[in-house]
């Protein structure tokens, strides 16, 4: 079958270390066109990366009949509007996450992905990972008995001030850019969705972003997940997943090296002292190749979408509830979902 052909939507950084060249490495896929508001940007990446074709604006590469989708990482106050754009102009969309500011921007994009019937998926490469797949798989084969507690975390040192996650009217925010991954793990492993949430934010001034989130949520079946997120501590990342009958590590659980090996560590019930350790190793890889292998495939019509849209808003539903709980300090029930 013929690839899908891309489209990119802005010059960003995750385009082009990671995304554009992740295209161009499968064979689903082909990026034949590049947009940004700085012509002059536009054609140097496109230029770098052997572009046939550049443009000044999202409306203006939509009419390039080259293009199938539309790959979006733009600040996240944007996500929404250029989706249903590219959707109204009959193309699919891979949108980085979070997928809108709220559940009821994402709900705007989901009335439209139903219009079109077009695909729609929000750009989480963590959900592709053979690893991630695998400790799924554990938790589905009752190794760890009955799993009652996930405890995640991933913190960034981001020390430039300029940076967009500072600028609440963008979008910004710990939640957002790093706390939405723990959020997500536990999703994904509990294979279901939470019923209430409790947060507390740290901010650098009242009227600032988030620069931190801490949290639990609360899953059907006694289930909790623990969790933070900060944009100003030292770098980590990790999932430690406990049962009834052991417990697993998920060290560098969100943005390992495509040139690193990562590793699953699973100890049993009454390995008290850390003395028999199982170690699970899984070979280099790069998560988003097979991130967009997946989308194009859904497009092309041999599987089903694994993330389809409808996904994205439940985890917008679950974000709003960190929110309003941070900022009352309540336990906050989310709506869709009960105990």
């Amino acid at each position: 079958m013929k690839p899908v052909r891309f489209g990119i939507l802005s010059t960003a950084k995750i385009a082009r270390d990671w995304v554009i060249p992740a295209m161009k490495a499968v064979d689903e896929c082909e990026v034949v066109a590049i947009s940004s508001r700085d012509p002059e940007r536009a054609a140097s990446v496109a230029s770098t990366f052997d572009i046939p074709q550049h443009y000044a604006s999202l409306s203006e590469m939509l009419r390039d009949d080259a293009v199938d989708a539309v790959y979006i990482p733009t600040p996240n106050n944007c996500h929404v509007d250029e989706a249903i754009e590219a959707l109204e102009a009959g193309r699919h969309v891979l949108c980085e996450k979070p997928l809108g500011l709220d559940a009821k921007e994402a709900e705007r994009l989901q009335a439209a992905q139903l219009a079109t019937g077009l695909q729609v998926s929000e750009a989480f490469m963590v959900r592709y990972h053979p690893r991630w797949l695998a400790a799924r798989d554990i938790i589905r084969s009752g190794r760890l008995g009955r799993v009652t507690q996930i405890h995640a975390t991933y913190s960034v040192m981001n020390d430039n001030p300029d940076d967009i996650r500072f600028r609440p009217e963008l979008g910004g925010g710990a939640l957002g850019d790093v706390g939405i991954y723990p959020v997500t793990a536990a999703r994904f492993l509990f294979e279901d969705e939470p019923f209430a949430a409790t947060a507390t934010f740290e901010k650098a001034s009242p009227d600032g972003v988030d620069v931190a989130v801490a949290g639990m949520l609360e899953f059907p079946g006694h289930r909790n997940l623990l969790f933070s997120g900060a944009l100003l501590q030292a770098w980590s990342h990790w999932i430690m997943v406990t049962g009834t009958e052991g417990w697993m590590e998920l060290p560098v659980s969100v943005w390992p090296s495509a040139q690193q090996e990562t590793v699953i560590r699973l100890r049993g019930r009454d390995d008290l002292y850390d003395q028999n350790v199982e170690t699970i190793r899984f070979p280099p890889t790069n998560q988003y190749e097979h991130e967009v292998r997946t989308f194009a495939k859904a497009v092309r019509g041999e599987i089903e979408q694994p993330w389809p849209i409808s996904n994205a808003v439940s985890g917008m539903r679950v974000l709003d509830a960190i929110r309003q709980s941070a900022a009352t300090g309540n336990r906050i029930r989310i709506d869709g979902n009960s105990a």
